[in-house]
């Protein structure tokens, strides 16, 4: 048998197995069942921290500061950074946010959550 014969062969029941996998149908579960929107929130340069809960969550900079996260861990030596205008993207199992703005300056987000 050439190698075009058994690729041709592989196609052919490829087609027949994704033919009968489409007539039963697949059983697909939501990935998340619940979403919330916070869509202003100010952040001091003291921190603060938001009980979340989800298993992505979405932090946008709306303000004219950069904005300071972590997740599940207070603000300190590590963290991620948010700029005006961009977002952090998380999709991890969080409990809390914490975020925190420059000294001396205050910072605008809006957080999203799919749980």
């Amino acid at each position: 048998m050439s190698g075009v014969e058994i690729l041709n062969y592989l196609k052919k029941s490829l087609g027949v197995i994704t033919k009968i996998i489409e007539e039963s149908g697949v059983v697909v579960l939501p990935g998340f069942t619940d979403h919330s929107f916070t869509p202003l929130v100010k952040v001091p340069d003291t921190g603060i921290a938001l009980e979340v809960s989800g298993r992505l969550v979405k932090v946008k900079n709306i303000g004219d500061a950069p904005v300071y996260a972590n997740f599940d861990r207070p603000v300190g030596s590590e963290y991620t950074v948010a700029f005006p205008g961009s977002y952090i993207l998380v999709p991890r199992l969080t409990q809390y946010v914490y975020l925190k703005a420059p000294t001396g300056y205050t910072a605008t987000v809006s957080v999203e959550v799919l749980r």
